[in-house]
């Protein structure tokens, strides 16, 4: 099984990754389900105006940033929150005028390019795991770094997903 840090861009497969327990560190937004026009731009430009801070921190994951999107159970699942941000070790300090969520250690798959996220579902179920999205509460987009858009804007550019998940009990 390969380790996190071992995501390659464009590999056309969908792959199972052990994560560590790890901080995602970006600017984080209260979202509806319904998006105003505009409104993702203007999130990932205030998500770069930080790219000063973000660049000098450690990485586990090198060239690569995230939209994670986690649900809020007090709001009844009527809003989330939206976090542009990157994959940090456990434990790194935040800088200023930034948010951080720790993630728990556990199996992510990741899905291809152009793929929704109930379609990276069904590909675990085929290969043995099971999302754990509901227990954890979290999923995620993730963007390789392009010479011409570091960070992307407006989920312009190629994504995959991180779906969290568990392997299946043997019977």
């Amino acid at each position: 099984m390969k380790s996190i840090n071992e995501i390659k861009p464009f590999v056309d497969e969908q792959e199972i990754f052990c994560m560590p327990e790890v901080r995602i560190i970006g600017k984080a937004y209260r979202c509806k389900f319904t998006w105003e026009d505009g409104e993702c731009g203007a999130i990932w430009d205030s998500f770069c105006d930080a790219a000063d801070k973000l660049d000098a921190l450690p990485r586990v994951v090198k060239g690569v940033y995230i939209a994670w999107t986690g649900e809020d159970t007090e709001t009844d699942g009527k809003d989330y929150t939206y976090m542009p941000a990157i994959i940090c070790p456990a434990g790194t300090p935040v800088p200023e005028g930034l948010d951080y969520r720790d993630l728990p250690a556990s199996y992510v798959a990741k899905g291809v390019f152009g793929e929704n996220i109930n379609q990276v579902v069904e590909k675990l179920h085929l290969q043995g795991y099971k999302t754990c999205y509901t227990k954890l509460r979290w999923n995620a987009e993730f963007y390789f770094e392009a010479e011409d858009e570091n960070p992307p804007k407006e989920n312009c550019s190629p994504f995959r997903w991180l779906v969290p998940c568990v392997k299946n009990r043997q019977e």
